[in-house]
């Protein structure tokens, strides 16, 4: 159906310019009206039957999860019937993990780090299956992952990752200050209310050193097909739209911040729009902590 919706959108291009040139010749009230009922009958939207069936609408994506979720766990892995639905929910709505370390590698190319501060660690935060942890160690600082989950902290220790079990507030109170090379959180913001999500900004301007990093990446409430799927996690308490983010980062004291954007909506579901925003299921900041702390916002504050 797609090369059909191509060329409907063609016809509607060519018969929009061949329309303004009748326009401008036409001077009739009759062709005119004539031109109209053509261009209605062209492009009129046909009626919807009164009920719509779709079939297997999982299409074998259920399946795939808990291929993917029984070769990340053991036998040795006790889970509570609710740790096993909200994992598989994980694992179904997350993505490929191959897909998601390739945008993760493409955004941290783009983040200079001093070469002073290159050897502190780099904390992830809600680090989750890990795939942050492995990119960030690829790219030579030493990342170490926290979450809550204790069986996640396992599952990183089986593969030779360093992670502490903690909650990310209270991990970073006890960090020590200007300890850190950078603190990055993909998809925790959002289970978060927006007072919690600005301590930890806080704090983590604080323990990160002169030149330190942050990176965030959450669903995009700009994007209708996000959006529309953010409440399938009953953890997430609300999205964060990319400019209230940036703002608060920036109240924070963070400077050269950068928006991004992940995750394109595949052209079979994308709507048509000229926003680029609209089409990028995540999006995400990069910010540093200056090296003069007299040149943030928070300081002139």
């Amino acid at each position: 159906m797609n090369w059909l919706k191509q060329i409907h959108e063609k016809v509607r291009v060519r018969w929009r310019s061949i329309r303004h040139k009748l326009k401008d010749r036409l001077t009739n009230a009759e062709e005119k009206r004539q031109i109209k009922e053509l261009q209605d009958e062209l492009f009129s939207v046909p009626p919807l039957p009164p009920i719509q069936f779709l079939e297997d609408p999982l299409s074998g994506w259920l399946s795939k999860a808990k291929q993917e979720m029984a070769e990340f766990l053991s036998e040795e892995d006790s889970l509570s019937d609710e740790e096993h639905e909200y994992l598989l929910m994980q694992m179904f709505f997350r993505g490929p993990v191959d897909k998601i370390r390739e945008e993760q590698r493409a955004i941290l190319d783009t983040i200079p780090v001093e070469e002073s501060i290159q050897s502190l660690p780099v904390w992830d935060l809600g680090c989750g299956r890990g795939e942050l942890l492995e990119v960030l160690n690829e790219a030579g600082f030493r990342a170490v992952g926290i979450d809550k989950s204790a069986l996640m902290i396992k599952k990183m220790k089986e593969l030779g990752l360093e992670a502490q079990h903690g909650d990310a507030i209270e991990e970073l109170k006890h960090a020590a200050d200007d300890s850190l090379c950078g603190v990055t959180a993909f998809h925790v913001i959002e289970h978060m209310p927006f007072e919690t999500m600005t301590e930890l900004l806080n704090l983590s301007f604080k323990k990160l050193a002169p030149g330190g990093f942050l990176l965030l990446e959450t669903p995009n409430p700009f994007c209708f097909e996000a959006l529309s799927f953010f409440h399938t996690d009953q953890t997430h308490v609300r999205p964060i739209q990319p400019y209230q983010l940036a703002f608060a980062v920036e109240i924070a004291g963070f400077t050269d911040t950068r928006l991004h954007f992940t995750a394109p909506v595949p052209p079979t579901r994308r709507h048509q729009t000229h926003n680029f925003m609209q089409q990028y299921q995540n999006h995400g900041i990069v910010a540093r902590k200056p090296l003069a702390a007299s040149a943030s916002l928070k300081k002139v504050a």
